[in-house]
């Protein structure tokens, strides 16, 4: 049956059907990731590539000079990244020194390899030392992001880490925007809660695959894929919550396996338009009133770059 025709097919055969076409890509990436890493490294693993962890800073996807990555439980990020959060940052490479300055001349100095860091003078003991990665001053997010009284939290599932101000909050006039790829970055820039405790296979770390999948004309609700395990989100409130989170292995004879949370009736309705994301790779899916689907190709340079304008 060809899913480019057929217009009563519903929406979840038809995603899972793109799933299937996609599988011997993801395939043939992950053949090549052993000698990829072992040409890179002298360090072998048998474990693929992680994918660079994203950092969204008062509702907005930033880019960073160096990818955050997870040491000893911290995420650890480019001391340049907090001047978006309106610090000033300055480096004394005689003294291997970085000392951060906010808007009221509160300061943070931190001595390089060293766990011990100063607050307006005083020591203050880090959670992890700040360092120097490959010509970066990488330093532990959460303690010095709220040293300076900002919210931090790591969102597991897709392996991003929201940075926020006290005072901030959310743009319900954007979440509700009439221009719907605005509206959907903003939801999809929500961290998302959980009334349920989240399943470890649902995190995207290890993954260089994930998709969002959007019932048509709507950015109240979506569907998040690391290509293993899918979670449904609602936004209510300005607040994300994740509703159900499954497995659904499509083999005949097997039910979706439910990880958390309960099946929403609208379902079917989640994948009229997709954008999917495969290892540097972008590609989106929609389809018309008349059931025909439609895809077209594009690039991006930022996280938040997957959610596009639907062609008219």
């Amino acid at each position: 049956m060809d899913v480019y025709d057929n217009k009563q097919i519903s929406g979840r055969i038809y995603f899972m059907s793109l799933l299937k076409k996609l599988a011997p890509i993801c395939f043939a990436v992950l053949l090549m990731l052993p000698s990829v890493s072992s040409a890179a490294s002298t360090v072998t693993t048998d474990k693929p590539t992680p994918r660079p962890i994203t950092v969204n800073i008062n509702g907005a996807f930033i880019s960073t000079d160096a990818n955050p990555f997870i040491q000893a439980g911290r995420v650890m990020v480019p001391v340049r990244t907090l001047a978006s959060l309106g610090l000033n940052y300055t480096w004394d490479a005689k003294k291997h020194t970085a000392i951060i300055t906010n808007s009221a001349n509160e300061t943070f100095r931190m001595i390089q390899g060293e766990r011990t860091a100063y607050k307006n003078g005083k020591p203050v003991l880090m959670d992890s030392e700040a360092n120097n990665y490959n010509d970066r001053m990488m330093v532990p997010a959460k303690f010095v992001s709220e040293a300076f009284g900002y919210n931090v939290n790591y969102e597991k599932t897709r392996g991003i880490l929201f940075i926020q101000s006290k005072n901030f909050t959310p743009d319900d006039n954007v979440l509700n925007s009439s221009d719907l790829k605005l509206a959907r970055l903003a939801a999809i820039s929500l961290p998302i809660n959980y009334s349920f405790k989240p399943d470890p296979k649902a995190e995207s770390d290890k993954s260089q695959y994930y998709t969002y999948t959007f019932a048509s004309n709507d950015a109240t609700r979506y569907t998040y894929s690391n290509g293993n395990v899918t979670t449904v989100v609602e936004i209510k409130n300005e607040i994300a919550e994740a509703v159900w989170q499954f497995i659904d292995a499509d083999i005949p004879g097997y039910n979706t396996k439910t990880l958390g949370g309960t099946k929403p009736d609208y379902i079917s309705d989640m994948y009229n338009d997709s954008f999917n994301y495969n290892n540097g790779s972008y590609i989106g899916y929609y389809r018309l009133s008349d059931g025909t689907l439609k895809t077209f190709k594009y690039k991006g340079n930022n996280y938040g770059d997957i959610i596009q304008s639907i062609p008219q």
